[in-house]
């Protein structure tokens, strides 16, 4: 269970650095932080994600890091506009794509939850 939440953090740091980046560049480069590393970590933490998540036994991992992981980015994207940050991607909260992103990743969550739950009643 610790192994999700390490995961869950890491993915969410890395988030956090490349949207820092992104409202304001520069930033990354400046602490010395090369952006290819942060791709190349949240690469290999979405695949240790994929092997080893066990909805049947983290049922309520799958309820709790969908929600951690919708609205902490939408969050960090308030506060880096309050800021004063700019996105250079286009990345804001009046972007369409970000919400069809939310929509998307809260209807697989949703579904994988289900599925989890379908499984324990077939076995319970």
């Amino acid at each position: 269970m610790k192994t999700y939440w390490l995961i869950s953090v890491v993915l969410l740091l890395n988030l956090s650095l490349l949207l820092i980046n992104d409202y304001f560049p520069g930033t990354l480069e400046a602490i010395g932080i090369p952006v290819w590393l942060l791709f190349a970590i949240m690469a290999v933490m979405i695949v240790l994600s994929a092997l080893s998540l066990k909805p049947d036994k983290e049922k309520h991992f799958l309820i709790t890091f969908p929600v951690v992981s919708v609205i902490y980015p939408l969050l960090l994207l308030v506060v880096l506009t309050a800021l004063g940050g700019e996105s250079a991607s286009g990345l804001s909260l009046t972007s369409p794509i970000l919400w069809i992103g939310v929509i998307v990743t809260l209807a697989v969550f949703r579904r994988t939850y289900r599925k989890a739950q379908e499984e324990e009643a077939q076995q319970g």
